[in-house]
């Protein structure tokens, strides 16, 4: 198992340039014709990229640590009984929630690059929950400060 210091590391790591990537896509006006310049584009993959990282550092290292840490049993478990565990455990806010984030996360990594709207959208509604997923990372780093 990891230690939980350098993958808090990883994901400050991503969130640093996620916030980066977000904040010139903000400073945009968010449309199809970004999709036509190679720089914007650039900056798009970079905080797709980020966000899927930050969240799969979250789901693959960091919740089995935390189950670790709490002595509760996380091998051989299925990812939504793990995110449910730490629902009841108040170290995520919910597990629905958390499935929320991965349905944005897998519509930004599986849209077509010729389906526009569809990853404007997706990019759209991952600023906005960007910030949620950073939120909670942030409570578990408090919550868990003492292991690090």
């Amino acid at each position: 198992m990891k230690d939980i210091r350098l993958i808090t590391q990883e994901i400050e790591k991503h969130i640093e340039r996620l916030k980066y990537a977000k904040n010139k896509i903000e400073s945009w006006n968010l449309s199809k014709d970004i999709l036509n310049d190679p720089e914007k584009i650039e900056t798009v993959d970079s905080f797709i990229f980020r966000f899927t990282k930050m969240q799969d550092a979250m789901g693959e290292k960091l919740f089995p640590v935390i189950l670790m840490i709490m002595e509760e049993e996380y091998r051989n478990r299925p990812f939504i009984d793990i995110i449910n565990r730490l629902e009841q455990l108040e170290v995520i806010p919910s597990a629905s929630g958390w499935k929320k984030l991965r349905e944005v996360r897998n519509a930004l990594a599986r849209t077509y690059p010729w389906e526009h709207d569809i990853l404007i959208d997706a990019i759209q509604k991952a600023c906005i929950y960007s910030e949620v997923i950073i939120s909670i990372f942030e409570k578990i780093k408090r919550r868990i400060e003492k292991f690090l």
